[in-house]
């Protein structure tokens, strides 16, 4: 970090949207399809991606964009359902957990950032401030959509352009307040586990996001949102989908309960519906 507290100058040059977009241009190009199918076994056989599990068959996906954003077969994860536990909404690493009483969130050892920031709201923070929060990490080669943490109903939402820093150690040790600087898509719920949010943060090469309740579509020039209620709320079940990366990213879930604790140990790989948090002993 330089001396003034700003990120390195290469990182704040990755971090622009455009080089983003540019990739998105590649992802998306019509490869030939014996070029596209040995890159598609190249890069599953290095990082261990499942592709028994997809839905289409490699011969079946005309871009990479289309592989990067595979839906599974039915059944290739199981949600959990028991009572007091919120559901991982997406496979990848349970990488933070802790207390919002004091309005703030812990990026890395050291780096905190503060709600308000983080959803762009104050009013809107105000309904998780002594309540907690929990951060799901996707690597590029995970599964790369979202899905609701809990049985609940969506009343508003809320984009927030901005940068698109790496989420990855490097860019949690350089930038002050990463979640709350890249571009973002925040849902607001009423839950079974009281009111929480659920916020889509992209990041480099993660230029576009996409949800499923409308047809915003992140870093591609639209001003923000403004928070927008919606006038037929839209109920969700565990797993149901709520939106797409484009490649790996990071989920950050809040709530205004304070008396949840993580399901498994921080640092853990997660699969999607799989118990990531559950209410403590002393609340069951």
């Amino acid at each position: 970090m330089t001396s003034q507290g700003q990120p390195p100058i290469w990182l704040r040059a990755i971090s622009d949207p455009r080089l983003s977009q540019v990739m998105h241009k590649i992802v998306t190009a019509q490869l030939p399809g014996p070029f596209l199918r040995t890159a598609i076994r190249t890069f599953s056989k290095v990082y261990g991606v499942e592709l028994h599990e997809a839905q289409r068959a490699v011969a079946d996906f005309e871009t990479f964009q289309a592989f990067f954003t595979r839906q599974l077969k039915e059944g290739s994860r199981t949600i959990c359902t028991d009572a007091g536990v919120v559901a991982s909404p997406a496979d990848g690493t349970l990488s933070s957990f802790g207390s919002l009483e004091s309005g703030r969130l812990v990026q890395a050892k050291g780096v905190e950032y503060s709600l308000d920031s983080l959803l762009g709201d104050s009013q809107d923070a105000d309904a998780y401030r002594n309540g907690s929060y929990a951060v799901v990490y996707l690597a590029p080669y995970n599964y790369h959509r979202v899905h609701s943490a809990w049985r609940g109903t969506l009343t508003a939402w809320r984009y927030l352009p901005g940068a698109l820093f790496p989420v990855n150690a490097v860019g949690l040790k350089h930038v002050p307040g990463l979640f709350a600087k890249n571009e973002r898509i925040i849902g607001h719920f009423d839950t079974e586990f009281g009111r929480a949010a659920l916020i889509m943060v992209g990041a480099t090469f993660v230029g576009h996001m996409t949800v499923a309740f409308d047809e915003i579509r992140s870093n591609t020039g639209l001003p923000p949102s403004g928070r927008v209620a919606l006038d037929t709320p839209m109920d969700f079940e565990r797993g149901d989908e709520f939106g797409v990366f484009e490649m790996g990213s990071t989920v950050v879930l809040v709530f205004e309960r304070n008396d949840l604790e993580p399901a498994l140990p921080l640092g853990s790989p997660i699969r999607m519906g799989q118990p990531a948090l559950r209410a403590s002993e002393a609340s069951s």
